[in-house]
């Protein structure tokens, strides 16, 4: 008697906006972390206010893109309960699998972690002043509470280098302990399933597009 084979195919997971939202969120990181460390040449002071005001104007896109957006983008597709979340951390322990589309439970607090911090440490920036070759289009807003602003910042930005580092050790781990590519279907936004497994429901890149306009816009004559 032979095993009925379970067939698969390809369907797209994450749409296109989503795709390139990380990216360009993790090149604005890269560049706003080295700018962070070279203000003593004052030069890289535009640099980091460009790439913060960058990141700023991504997360608020994204966190309208998780009400708004493609089905598997949305937050009520991947925020599980805290007990899913337990659970799916013991599957992991125990080396069992947990079927999912998008982000699995712990994955979706880790996005909405970092969204969070990134978000904090955009806002903080805006206030933040060295006083000497950097200081943010808002800080004379807040002049008694610069340098407490700025400390903060400061602080925040190596939780984020933490919260960075675990993501990638994740991913790692994901691939050597699981053989789960994460990159790629990050890349292509394509991923193997079950021939039984719906596609997800995708918003149009342009909607995308006129979103993002529209977010930039509104922070951009808000904060300059």
């Amino acid at each position: 008697m032979t095993k009925r084979k379970t067939t698969q195919k390809r369907i797209i997971v994450w749409d296109l906006p989503s795709r390139v939202f990380h990216w360009i969120l993790a090149v604005a990181f890269t560049v706003s972390a080295y700018s962070a460390f070279q203000d003593k040449y004052g030069d890289y002071a535009a640099i980091h206010l460009w790439s913060g005001f960058t990141i700023l104007t991504l997360v608020c896109w994204r966190i309208l893109w998780g009400l708004v957006g493609s089905e598997t983008s949305r937050f009520k597709s991947f925020l599980k309960s805290p007990k899913t979340a337990l659970h799916y951390a013991r599957m992991l322990l125990h080396s069992k699998t947990y079927s999912s589309i998008g982000h699995n439970p712990l994955g979706g607090y880790s996005v909405l972690l970092m969204l969070f911090l990134l978000l904090v440490q955009a806002a903080l920036g805006l206030f933040a002043s060295d006083g000497m070759f950097f200081k943010g289009p808002l800080a004379g807003y807040a002049s008694a509470y610069t340098s407490d602003i700025t400390e903060l910042h400061e602080v925040l930005g190596y939780i984020l280098f933490a919260v960075v580092g675990v993501h990638l050790l994740v991913i790692l781990f994901y691939q050597i302990s699981k053989k789960t590519n994460l990159v790629l279907p990050m890349l292509s936004g394509k991923k193997s399933v079950s021939n039984d497994v719906q596609q997800p429901h995708t918003r149009s890149a342009f909607f995308a597009l006129l979103l993002l306009i529209i977010v930039g816009a509104v922070l951009y004559f808000q904060v300059f």
